[in-house]
């Protein structure tokens, strides 16, 4: 499988050196213009390392960017700067895993981005980070780890009964695909014909759940007369519901 790190603000010859240094993994780097790009990218996409040098962040004022990326992924994320003991406590508790100098060498650096990408892929995904079935993923600021039955949203950790977990799962395996009611019977709960009780009932306790407002769903949108689809991204379907990365 090819992992995703995205960075933001690396100086080219400290990028270029990792891409030659982390063989460990099938890597695809992605260097982000800016952090509104950035922030887009890690909504619609997963990434398995994020990459920021502090001192690009200082010199656009968004410092505290990290506080809105958190509520949308749980990516890795290493903070490169040139006072790292300074900065160390800060960057943390805004929401970043490691601090680190880019003053260091460049195989230190590599293998603590290694690290991370080991604990994030190998470890939370159970050695098999392309198992669809069992690996952790997250689809906007939604995040549900099938192998040990949990689910977030925005950070805030959401409850469910099995039958509207693995209603949940077809969803953010589908986004934006309509699906009928005996699609949902088959793929999510395996049941062969006609759900004889329907499936609103278990579509309004999903809603419970993750939806911000259930008299104005955000994620779950109904298709009169054909089915469900799931819209993956508040801000596409609520006004007022917009990530605060979009805006940055």
């Amino acid at each position: 499988m090819e992992y995703s790190v995205l960075t933001i603000g690396i100086p080219d010859e400290l990028f270029s050196n990792l891409k030659k240094l982390i063989v460990q993994y099938r890597l695809r780097f992605i260097m982000s213009p800016t952090v509104h790009a950035a922030g887009q990218m890690l909504s619609h996409q997963p990434f398995h390392l994020l990459m920021v040098n502090l001192e690009y962040l200082r010199s656009i004022q968004q410092t505290d960017w990290l506080i809105g990326i958190r509520r949308i992924s749980f990516v890795p994320v290493i903070i490169i700067s040139d006072t790292p003991e300074k900065d160390m406590k800060g960057m943390i508790e805004l929401g970043a895993d490691m601090c680190v100098s880019g003053k260091w060498p460049y195989s230190m650096i590599a293998d603590l981005a290694y690290a991370q990408l080991r604990r994030y892929t190998e470890y939370n995904h159970y050695r098999d980070p392309g198992g669809a079935e069992i690996s952790p993923f997250q689809v906007s600021d939604i995040f549900i780890d099938p192998a040990r039955r949990i689910v977030m949203v925005q950070g805030r950790s959401v409850d469910l009964r099995p039958r509207e977990f693995s209603l949940l799962l077809y969803f953010m395996q589908n986004p934006k695909i309509v699906l009928t009611a005996e699609q949902i019977c088959e793929h999510a709960w395996e049941m062969e014909g006609s759900y004889n009780r329907g499936v609103s009932g278990p579509i309004a306790l999903l809603r419970k759940g993750i939806e911000p407002d259930i008299s104005n769903p955000c994620y779950i949108e109904t298709i009169p007369r054909i089915g469900y689809r799931f819209t993956a991204y508040r801000d596409e379907t609520c006004d007022d519901c917009s990530s605060s990365v979009g805006l940055l």
